[in-house]
C-alpha cells in the first residue's frame, strides 16, 4: 500500500546496462520522467521524505560502504523526484569550478598566430609548434634527447653506473610517509613549489658572489588525476569532459638538512600535490609549471603518459612534455609483450617493502572523485605514492634495458662463432637468463605480471569513453591467483664481469632496447588534444534513425519531417555558438542526441526538457544562464512548432501544488497514468527476465 502512494516507480537493480538504456529511451518517447539512481555519484532521493526502497548511500572517498547498484526511477509527475535534493547531490559530487577552470585549448582555438605581443594564446601556439618539432626530433633520433657532458659539469650527464645501480632497489627510497610534502592550493605556494623543485628547499646559491641560483633539477616525476565534469547521466559521458583535478610532482633535487648536535646531515626530498581547482592556480600553472615541462634538459618521468596525461596537460594548460621517460613503455620492452607492468606491481617487483599498502591504496582510491573537495587524506597519500618512486624506477629500468642489450649481444656473438649453430636462442631462453644478469636485490619480470586487459592507472570509472582512446592499458594484475612477487636472484659471473662498469650517454645509442624505450617515450609526448574532431552533425545515429523511420513510416520517427531536420540544424548551430562563447567543446553544451529529441518532441520549457533527462547538461541546468530559455525560444519560433506539430507533448503534471499540497484534480488522472506505466514496465521486466533465463 505504501508503495502505491509513491509518486514514482523504483525499478529493481537487477536490470542490466543495456536494458536500462532501452528503458531510458522508451521513457523519453513516452514523455515519462526518469532518472538514474545508485552507483558512482548519481544517487538521488525521491521526493516527500519517502525513501523506502531507495538506498541513497554512496561510496565517498575512503568509505567502505558498498556503492548501490545502478537502477532507474520513473514518474509521470514533474516533481515526482526531489529536484532540490537531486541538484544538491549533483552539484556536491560534480563540484568542478567549470566557470573559472576552463581548458586552455578552447581559449586558444580562436586565437590567431599573429604578431600581437598581447596575444598570449597566439604566442603560446607558436611556442608549441617549436616544441613539437623538438619532440619529433627526439622521437626519430633519441640520442638527441640525451644529456652529454659540456666539459664543465658532468653531474647533469646521463649515465648508468653499475657499481651504484646494481645494489639499488626501492627499499632505499623514502616512502611517502617519510617524505615531507606540500599541498599547493594558492599561486604563492605554486611559485614556492617550482622554486623548491628546481633549487631545493633551502634555495641556496651556487655562486654567492653574484647571488645566482643554479638549477639543480635533472628529473621531474609527475602524475595527473582527472575526472569527467559532464553530468553523471551516461548519455552525457564523453572524453571531451575530462578535466585535470590534481597534479603530483617531485624532483631529484634534495635539500641537505644538518643536525647540529650530532654534526650529521642528510638529504631530504619533498613532494608536491598541486590543486588546480584552488583559486587562481589553474591559470597560473602554464606560467610557472609549464617551463619545467618544456625544458629538454629536464627528463620528465611518468607512468603511461600516453594515456591521458599528455592530452590533459595540452588541453587544460597548453603544456607539452619535452623529453620524457615512460616507465610503462620501458616495462613493455622488457617484457617483450603487448602490454607492460602497472606501477604498483612494478614497485613490488623492484623491492618496495610496503607494496601491499600501496596496493590497498590503489584499490581504494584509484577511482576516487578527484574533483571533490576537500580530498581525503588517503587519496592524497595514494597520489604521492604514484610519483614517489618514479625517479628511482627510471634508473632501475634503464639498468635492466642496458643489461638486456648486453645479454642479446652476448648471444649474437656466441651464435656467430659456431658454424654449426644455425638457430638463434629463443626469447624464452634470453628471458630466462636475463634474471641472472641482474644483480641481487632486483626482481625479474614474471609472465603473470603482464596483462593487456584492465584499467589505466589514471582511470576513473565514470568516463569509460575516454578509456577507449588509450592505446596502452596500465594493468596491475593484483587480483589474480598467481603470485606475482618474484624473489630476487643472486648475481653470477655475468654480473661480476659488468660490476663497476659505466655506460655514458655517448654509448647509449649502442643499446637498442634502451634507445627504443627512450624513443617510444618521446612519441607518447606527441599525443596531444585535437579537439576531438567536431562531430558530424548530419551523421548523428539518432538523426539517421529518425530519418529512416520517417522514410519507412514505421516507429515513432514516422512523424519526423524536413521541418524537424531544419530545426535540428538551427539547434546545432546554436550549440556551436554557445560553445564558442563559453570556451568549451560543443558536446559540453549538450549532446547531439539531446538536440534530436528536442527537434522531435518540441519542448516548451525546462520541465518538458527533463523528460529526456531529469538532469540537464550543466549550461542548461543553471538558471542564471540564458541558454535554456534560448533553446526553448528557438523551438517555439520554428515552423515545425507553429504549423506542422502532429504529436504535442502532454501537459506537465505536478504531484504537489504551489502550496505544497496534493493536487487532487490531477492526482487521480496521474495515478491512473502511473498505473498504466507500471503495467508497461512490468511487461518489459518480464520479457527481460525470460530472455536472461534462456
Amino acid at each position: 500500500a505504501e508503495t502505491c502512494k509513491r509518486p514514482y516507480i523504483d525499478l529493481p537493480d537487477t536490470i542490466g546496462g543495456k536494458e536500462r538504456r532501452k528503458i531510458h529511451s522508451l521513457c523519453s518517447h513516452l514523455d515519462i520522467y526518469h532518472a538514474g539512481v545508485g552507483g558512482d555519484n548519481n544517487n538521488i532521493k525521491p521526493n516527500h521524505d519517502d525513501n523506502s526502497g531507495i538506498d541513497d548511500s554512496s561510496e565517498n572517498n575512503g568509505s567502505t560502504t558498498p556503492t548501490p547498484k545502478r537502477r532507474i526511477v520513473i514518474s509521470i509527475f514533474a516533481d515526482g523526484f526531489d529536484i532540490d535534493h537531486i541538484l544538491e547531490s549533483h552539484h556536491n559530487a560534480k563540484s568542478f569550478p567549470s566557470r573559472t577552470c576552463q581548458p586552455w585549448y578552447y581559449h586558444a582555438h580562436d586565437s590567431k598566430n599573429g604578431d600581437d605581443p598581447n596575444d598570449q594564446y597566439g604566442h603560446r601556439k607558436r611556442a608549441i609548434e617549436s616544441e613539437k618539432k623538438q619532440i619529433r626530433q627526439f622521437a626519430n633520433l633519441p640520442e638527441k634527447s640525451l644529456r652529454t657532458s659540456d666539459g664543465t659539469d658532468d653531474s647533469f650527464c646521463d649515465v648508468i653506473d653499475f657499481s651504484v645501480v646494481n645494489s639499488l632497489d626501492l627499499s632505499m627510497v623514502p616512502k611517502p610517509e617519510e617524505t615531507p610534502w606540500m599541498l599547493v592550493d594558492s599561486v604563492d605556494k605554486l611559485k614556492l613549489c617550482v622554486d623548491e623543485l628546481m633549487y631545493g628547499a633551502n634555495g641556496s646559491c651556487d655562486n654567492s658572489a653574484n647571488s645566482i641560483k643554479v638549477p639543480k633539477i635533472r628529473e621531474l616525476a609527475f602524475d595527473l588525476e582527472m575526472c569527467n565534469i559532464l553530468d553523471g547521466n551516461n548519455r552525457y559521458e564523453s572524453k571531451t569532459g575530462i578535466r585535470t583535478c590534481l597534479i603530483q610532482v617531485t624532483s631529484d633535487v634534495a635539500t641537505v638538512v644538518h643536525h647540529e648536535p650530532s654534526g650529521t646531515s642528510k638529504e631530504v626530498f619533498k613532494d608536491f600535490v598541486i590543486d588546480p581547482l584552488a583559486p587562481g592556480v589553474w591559470d597560473a600553472i602554464p606560467t610557472y609549471l609549464g617551463p619545467l615541462f618544456a625544458n629538454p634538459s629536464i627528463v620528465k618521468i611518468g607512468q603511461g603518459i600516453g594515456g591521458m596525461d599528455t592530452t590533459s596537460l595540452h588541453r587544460d594548460f597548453g603544456i607539452l612534455i619535452v623529453n620524457a621517460f615512460d616507465t610503462y613503455e620501458a616495462s613493455t620492452i622488457l617484457s617483450r609483450r603487448k602490454s607492460g607492468m602497472g606501477l604498483a606491481t612494478m614497485c613490488q617487483n623492484y623491492g618496495l617493502p610496503n607494496w601491499e599498502h600501496y596496493k590497498k591504496l590503489k584499490q581504494k582510491y584509484q577511482c576516487s572523485d578527484w574533483q571533490k573537495r576537500p580530498l581525503d587524506d588517503g587519496a592524497l597519500e595514494y597520489g604521492r605514492y604514484d610519483i614517489r618512486f618514479l625517479v628511482t624506477l627510471r634508473k632501475l629500468l634503464m639498468r635492466d634495458l642496458a643489461k638486456m642489450d648486453m645479454l642479446s649481444a652476448g648471444y649474437s656473438r656466441s651464435g656467430s662463432s659456431q658454424e654449426d649453430d644455425s638457430e638463434t636462442p629463443g626469447l624464452s631462453t634470453i628471458e630466462s637468463q636475463l634474471g641472472s644478469a641482474i644483480s641481487s636485490g632486483v626482481s625479474s619480470f614474471s609472465e603473470n605480471e603482464f596483462n593487456d586487459t584492465g584499467t589505466s592507472d589514471n582511470s576513473f570509472d565514470n568516463f569509460q569513453d575516454a578509456k577507449e582512446d588509450i592505446d596502452k592499458t596500465l594493468e596491475d594484475n593484483e587480483n589474480g591467483s598467481a603470485d606475482v612477487f618474484v624473489d630476487s636472484v643472486e648475481s653470477n659471473d655475468a654480473t661480476t664481469s659488468s660490476t663497476g662498469a659505466i655506460i655514458y650517454a655517448s654509448e647509449f645509442p649502442c643499446h637498442h632496447y634502451l634507445m627504443k624505450a627512450i624513443s617510444i617515450s618521446q612519441k607518447r609526448c606527441l599525443k596531444l588534444w585535437t579537439g576531438d574532431e567536431e562531430e558530424l552533425i548530419m551523421r548523428n545515429p539518432s538523426l539517421l534513425s529518425m530519418i529512416k523511420q520517417a522514410a519507412n513510416q514505421k516507429g515513432h520517427g514516422k512523424y519526423w519531417t524536413d521541418s524537424n531536420t531544419k530545426l535540428y540544424e538551427k539547434l546545432a548551430e546554436w550549440r556551436r555558438v554557445v560553445a564558442q562563447k563559453e570556451k568549451v567543446h560543443a558536446s559540453e553544451v549538450c549532446p547531439l542526441d539531446f538536440l534530436v529529441h528536442v527537434a522531435f518532441k518540441l519542448p516548451k520549457d525546462r520541465w518538458e526538457l527533463r523528460r529526456f533527462s531529469y538532469l540537464l547538461p550543466m549550461l542548461l541546468e543553471d538558471e542564471n544562464l540564458p541558454y535554456c530559455n534560448q533553446l526553448c525560444e528557438l523551438v517555439a519560433s520554428s515552423d515545425v512548432f507553429q504549423h506542422t506539430r502532429q504529436l504535442p507533448s502532454p501537459d506537465v503534471v505536478f504531484y504537489l501544488n504551489e502550496n505544497g499540497k496534493h493536487n487532487d484534480e490531477e492526482r487521480g488522472k496521474g495515478l491512473l497514468k502511473l498505473l498504466l506505466a507500471s503495467a508497461v514496465f512490468g511487461a518489459i521486466l518480464f520479457t527481460v527476465t525470460r530472455s536472461r533465463r534462456r
